[in-house]
Protein backbone atom coordinates (compact mmCIF):
# COMPACT_ATOMS: atom_id res chain seq x y z
CA UNK A 1 0.00 0.00 0.00
CA UNK A 2 1.26 3.55 -0.92
CA UNK A 3 1.80 5.99 1.64
CA UNK A 4 1.24 9.87 1.61
CA UNK A 5 3.96 12.32 3.12
CA UNK A 6 2.39 13.38 6.83
CA UNK A 7 2.35 17.18 5.37
CA UNK A 8 0.53 16.32 2.30
CA UNK A 9 -1.93 14.36 3.81
CA UNK A 10 -2.64 17.13 6.98
CA UNK A 11 -3.06 19.44 4.16
CA UNK A 12 -5.69 16.92 1.95
CA UNK A 13 -7.43 16.29 5.08
CA UNK A 14 -7.50 20.51 6.25
CA UNK A 15 -8.84 20.91 2.23
CA UNK A 16 -11.58 18.33 2.22
CA UNK A 17 -12.82 19.69 5.52
CA UNK A 18 -12.75 22.79 4.54
CA UNK A 19 -15.01 21.95 1.36
CA UNK A 20 -17.22 20.45 3.41
CA UNK A 21 -17.56 22.72 5.70
CA UNK A 22 -18.12 25.41 3.19
CA UNK A 23 -21.15 22.73 1.22
CA UNK A 24 -22.92 22.83 5.04
CA UNK A 25 -22.92 26.81 5.02
CA UNK A 26 -24.20 26.66 1.39
CA UNK A 27 -21.34 28.85 -0.06
CA UNK A 28 -20.38 25.46 -2.01
CA UNK A 29 -23.35 24.42 -4.23
CA UNK A 30 -22.24 22.61 -6.92
CA UNK A 31 -18.82 20.94 -8.37
CA UNK A 32 -17.47 24.57 -9.29
CA UNK A 33 -16.85 25.25 -6.04
CA UNK A 34 -14.30 28.11 -7.19
CA UNK A 35 -16.93 29.34 -9.23
CA UNK A 36 -19.57 29.26 -6.42
CA UNK A 37 -16.92 31.10 -4.05
CA UNK A 38 -17.00 33.86 -6.40
CA UNK A 39 -20.25 34.60 -6.74
CA UNK A 40 -20.87 33.73 -2.77
CA UNK A 41 -17.99 37.12 -2.53
CA UNK A 42 -20.29 38.89 -5.05
CA UNK A 43 -23.36 38.32 -2.89
CA UNK A 44 -21.69 39.87 -0.20
CA UNK A 45 -19.86 43.13 -2.03
CA UNK A 46 -22.18 44.03 -4.79
CA UNK A 47 -25.76 41.99 -3.69
CA UNK A 48 -25.18 39.49 -6.73
CA UNK A 49 -28.39 37.72 -6.58
CA UNK A 50 -28.19 34.48 -7.43
CA UNK A 51 -31.07 31.98 -8.61
CA UNK A 52 -31.65 28.78 -6.77
CA UNK A 53 -30.63 25.56 -8.37
CA UNK A 54 -29.73 25.69 -11.87
CA UNK A 55 -28.32 28.83 -13.45
CA UNK A 56 -29.11 30.14 -15.92
CA UNK A 57 -27.02 30.19 -19.26
CA UNK A 58 -24.67 32.86 -19.86
CA UNK A 59 -24.51 34.92 -16.64
CA UNK A 60 -24.21 33.33 -13.10
CA UNK A 61 -27.00 35.84 -11.40
CA UNK A 62 -28.09 39.44 -11.39
CA UNK A 63 -27.41 42.93 -9.65
CA UNK A 64 -30.61 44.96 -10.47
CA UNK A 65 -32.11 44.38 -14.25
CA UNK A 66 -28.20 43.63 -15.16
CA UNK A 67 -27.15 40.07 -16.03
CA UNK A 68 -23.83 39.39 -14.27
CA UNK A 69 -21.12 36.67 -14.95
CA UNK A 70 -18.83 35.82 -12.21
CA UNK A 71 -15.20 34.31 -12.55
CA UNK A 72 -13.14 33.17 -9.96
CA UNK A 73 -9.57 33.20 -10.48
CA UNK A 74 -7.24 31.73 -7.54
CA UNK A 75 -4.36 29.99 -9.54
CA UNK A 76 -0.76 30.75 -8.10
CA UNK A 77 0.62 30.23 -11.67
CA UNK A 78 -1.20 32.59 -13.71
CA UNK A 79 -3.63 30.87 -15.48
CA UNK A 80 -5.74 33.21 -17.62
CA UNK A 81 -8.94 33.92 -17.08
CA UNK A 82 -11.37 33.09 -20.22
CA UNK A 83 -14.77 33.41 -21.57
CA UNK A 84 -16.93 31.85 -24.38
CA UNK A 85 -19.08 33.34 -26.86
CA UNK A 86 -21.36 34.34 -26.80
CA UNK A 87 -20.76 36.62 -24.40
CA UNK A 88 -24.50 36.47 -22.56
CA UNK A 89 -24.25 38.73 -19.75
CA UNK A 90 -24.67 42.75 -19.47
CA UNK A 91 -21.66 42.42 -16.91
CA UNK A 92 -18.81 40.55 -16.02
CA UNK A 93 -16.93 40.79 -12.54
CA UNK A 94 -13.91 39.35 -12.23
CA UNK A 95 -12.37 38.11 -8.77
CA UNK A 96 -9.05 37.76 -7.85
CA UNK A 97 -8.39 35.41 -5.10
CA UNK A 98 -5.54 35.46 -2.26
CA UNK A 99 -3.14 33.14 -4.30
CA UNK A 100 -4.00 34.80 -7.88
CA UNK A 101 -0.70 35.45 -9.62
CA UNK A 102 -2.58 37.99 -11.64
CA UNK A 103 -3.00 40.34 -8.77
CA UNK A 104 -1.97 43.63 -8.52
CA UNK A 105 0.99 44.34 -6.51
CA UNK A 106 0.75 46.19 -3.36
CA UNK A 107 -2.68 44.81 -2.65
CA UNK A 108 -3.05 43.43 0.76
CA UNK A 109 -6.93 42.46 0.83
CA UNK A 110 -7.74 38.57 0.03
CA UNK A 111 -10.25 39.53 -3.01
CA UNK A 112 -10.01 41.91 -5.91
CA UNK A 113 -13.06 42.79 -7.82
CA UNK A 114 -12.73 43.84 -11.64
CA UNK A 115 -16.14 44.73 -13.22
CA UNK A 116 -15.89 44.39 -17.32
CA UNK A 117 -18.62 44.72 -20.10
CA UNK A 118 -19.04 42.29 -22.91
CA UNK A 119 -17.31 45.57 -24.97
CA UNK A 120 -14.00 45.83 -22.36
CA UNK A 121 -14.10 42.13 -22.78
CA UNK A 122 -13.97 41.73 -26.75
CA UNK A 123 -11.61 45.21 -26.49
CA UNK A 124 -9.18 44.29 -23.23
CA UNK A 125 -8.90 40.49 -23.26
CA UNK A 126 -7.58 38.44 -26.02
CA UNK A 127 -9.35 36.94 -28.65
CA UNK A 128 -8.60 33.41 -29.54
CA UNK A 129 -10.21 30.96 -32.11
CA UNK A 130 -13.66 29.52 -29.19
CA UNK A 131 -12.91 32.01 -26.40
CA UNK A 132 -11.50 35.37 -24.70
CA UNK A 133 -8.21 35.13 -22.64
CA UNK A 134 -7.76 37.46 -19.43
CA UNK A 135 -4.04 37.62 -18.77
CA UNK A 136 -2.09 40.15 -16.22
CA UNK A 137 -2.32 43.13 -18.76
CA UNK A 138 -6.20 43.08 -17.96
CA UNK A 139 -5.88 43.43 -14.76
CA UNK A 140 -3.59 46.88 -15.15
CA UNK A 141 -6.14 49.08 -14.62
CA UNK A 142 -7.61 50.38 -10.99
CA UNK A 143 -9.76 47.44 -9.67
CA UNK A 144 -13.80 48.17 -8.46
CA UNK A 145 -13.73 46.79 -4.66
CA UNK A 146 -11.75 44.36 -2.60
CA UNK A 147 -13.11 42.25 0.48
CA UNK A 148 -11.00 40.90 3.49
CA UNK A 149 -11.17 37.00 5.15
CA UNK A 150 -11.85 38.34 8.69
CA UNK A 151 -13.55 36.76 11.19
CA UNK A 152 -14.52 38.35 14.61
Amino acid sequence: MERMEREVADSLKRFFSAQEGLSELGIIRSRDYIGDIGRYVCTLVYGLKVPKGRKPTGYDGKIGKSRVAVRLNNCPVGNPVRLTEPLDFDELIVVLGPNCLLRPEGVASDFVFYRFTPDEVRTRFKKTKDSYVGGGDVFDRTYDRVLNITTG
